[in-house]
């Protein structure tokens, strides 16, 4: 399965450095007194730790700063959210389910988590409840993530074998985000499976506007021109793959012939 973006917001606001804790202080005395614990902002730290732990992979103080957060705010969604996404992480789907549940239980609208659980469930194989989860994640009109969330679910419909829901999808997260140009890519390799060829040309030249040529695109000209029986154009693209491209996974599936795949 390809990668599918997960909302994992808190991670874009790491600072460089994090506090271990959080309090409040005065300024009225000169002195600077400290007053009640804060312990949202003391969950928000140890969230913003353990994001940091999950990127580099060190889960068992990802899972010692969450079990904190936890602590600190029993009953947050987004507390458990992140949990959730952790034991995603570490192959305990019984529990991530479970944490996915308890924070939509504690927040029905919250588009990040619904966004999350559904790749959990692509991944599960659990293809219809996954676009349920996607397209609640969309509904909610203040999310922002609208065009990650459409691509995501045209990653699963596609591992569904569902292709024409997956261009669906593909088309409307372009739609939300222009600049997602690679979802072209996807759209031709699945226009030429369905051999509507005039559409995989169109999303192929959509590429080539804006962006340079790369192993998938070179490879996604290979299999149009050997569909449409176009010799000539098959052997051009294929010169620029071998000659620019000589180690990509592409390169290879062309000296075996792989034009399906």
């Amino acid at each position: 399965m390809r990668f599918i973006l997960i909302s994992i917001s808190l991670l874009l606001m790491l600072t460089a450095c994090v506090s271990s804790e959080t309090s409040t202080t005065t300024q009225n005395t000169g002195t600077g007194k400290k007053m009640a614990f804060d312990p949202e902002g003391a969950a928000e730290t140890r969230i913003k730790i353990a994001l940091l732990y999950l990127q580099k992979d060190q889960m068992q103080q990802a899972k010692e700063n969450l079990d904190k957060a936890r602590e600190y705010l029993p009953n947050d969604a987004n507390v458990f959210r992140i949990f959730a996404y952790y034991y995603q992480r570490v192959n305990e789907d019984d529990k991530a389910e479970q944490y996915y549940k308890k924070s939509l239980a504690i927040d029905s609208s919250n588009s990040d988590t619904y966004n999350n659980y559904g790749t959990f469930l692509c991944k599960q194989e659990r293809y219809q409840e996954a676009e349920k989860a996607f397209l609640r994640a969309v509904k909610q009109s203040a999310y922002t993530g609208v065009a990650n969330t459409y691509e995501n679910a045209g990653v699963c419909a596609e591992e569904a074998q569902a292709f024409d829901k997956a261009i669906y999808y593909y088309e409307y997260a372009i739609s939300h985000n222009p600049g997602k140009s690679y979802l072209n890519l996807y759209l031709a390799k699945l226009y030429i499976t369905k051999k509507d060829y005039k559409a995989a040309r169109l999303n192929l030249f959509n590429y080539q506007k804006v962006s340079k040529a790369s192993a998938e695109s070179l490879w996604q000209w290979i299999r149009l021109s050997y569909a449409t029986e176009k010799t000539a154009s098959l052997n051009r693209y294929a010169g620029k793959l071998l000659e620019q491209f000589p180690d990509s996974q592409r390169a290879l599936d062309y000296l075996n012939h792989e034009y399906y795949k």
